[in-house]
């Protein structure tokens, strides 16, 4: 794949031959059409493509969070890809496609500049309610008291996500939040940003 400005014939979209023009994020590009093989794959291409699948379809539901919290990513690569690739080489183990798994305690939602609250305590209160409670570190420009909370939910047993968008602000320091009644009974993980 190749970067042009301004070809021969100026820049194009679409197919001319074997050439295909594209223009991705502002940027013109020139790539050959894709051959196609008779060849099987390898069993660790079969492995990277079990794991990219495995990847990318557990964060889908969080595609929205991951635009807002993955925003350091800026120029060539994506939010969605900078997640992504995190979740990759961090947060997935297993050697195989046979017992690939993701360990929710390294799954990071959010990257940048801003000090994380610290989780002390979650209770499941009547009626499907949860608490969350944190601690602050010292008020800073990268801690203020005013900055919106979001919160991560995933249930492994359901293998769902649920989301909850500035629900609170960072001074609250808990939060009350009205779960799912089919995830009554299950372990939760859970995530603030």
């Amino acid at each position: 794949m190749a970067r042009y400005k301004n070809g021969i014939n100026g820049p194009f979209s679409g197919k001319i031959g074997n050439a295909v023009g594209v223009n991705y994020r502002g940027i013109d590009y020139m790539r050959s059409l894709p051959e196609f093989t008779q060849k099987q794959p390898t069993v660790k291409q079969l492995n990277q493509r079990v794991l990219l699948a495995m990847v990318s379809s557990w964060l889908a539901p969080l595609k929205a969070l991951i635009w807002i919290g993955y925003q350091v990513f800026t120029g060539s690569k994506t939010p969605m890809n900078g997640c992504v690739s995190f979740h990759l080489k961090e947060a997935v183990t297993g050697n195989s496609a046979a017992d690939y798994a993701i360990n929710f305690a390294k799954a990071v939602f959010s990257r940048g500049e801003l000090l994380i609250s610290l989780i002390n305590q979650v209770l499941v209160l009547i009626d499907g309610i949860l608490r969350i409670e944190w601690d602050n570190a010292l008020p800073s420009a990268f801690n203020r008291d005013d900055d919106k909370v979001n919160v991560v939910i995933y249930n492994p047993a359901k293998q769902k996500f649920v989301t909850f968008k500035d629900v609170a602000q960072r001074g609250d320091k808990q939060v009350d939040l009205q779960l799912p009644a089919n995830f009554t009974g299950d372990s939760l993980h859970v995530c603030t940003m």
